[in-house]
């Protein structure tokens, strides 16, 4: 299956991202481009289209300050994921109403639902975990929070 970790290269997970509109579709947009740049998406806004019409039809919160917005997209051959830290938190329209500061991105191509669901779900799993959360919100740099992952999906 290949987890969460081979899927999250460190440069594409970006620490303290501050959006001034105080928006989602911004934070995605920079995560995208991350994803695309790393793997040579050629249509990114394609991909934040496909992204933001999931967004539309229900929360990706997990509650606990995380999201998880996802979606499948033909333009992709593989699941990828990317990852945010935003300080200051964000408001995603989490049903807890919690301000989100953990956002995992993962897209992938539209034949892989079973794997998009055991990576949801394990990073669901993972993100319940206040100790984890709180190793992830004081991780100092890309590697260091790329390590804890790593750790954690073993």
């Amino acid at each position: 299956m290949g987890g969460i970790c081979k899927r999250l290269p460190a440069e594409c997970i970006l620490l303290d991202c501050h959006d001034p509109a105080a928006e989602k579709e911004p934070i995605i947009r920079r995560l995208v481009e991350a994803l695309a740049q790393v793997h040579g998406i050629s249509d990114a806004d394609q991909l934040v289209r496909d992204i933001m019409e999931r967004e539309e039809l229900a929360s990706t919160c997990l509650g606990f300050g995380c999201a998880v917005p996802h979606a499948h997209s033909p333009i992709l051959k593989n699941t990828v994921i990317a990852a945010a830290r935003l300080n200051p938190p964000l408001n995603f329209d989490a049903p807890d109403n919690e301000p989100v500061s953990l956002v995992f991105l993962m897209v992938g191509p539209e034949n892989s639902a079973v794997l998009h669901l055991k990576l949801l779900s394990k990073l669901a799993r993972l993100l319940h975990d206040a100790g984890f959360r709180e190793e992830l919100l004081k991780a100092e740099t890309q590697e260091a929070f790329h390590q804890l992952i790593c750790r954690k999906d073993e």
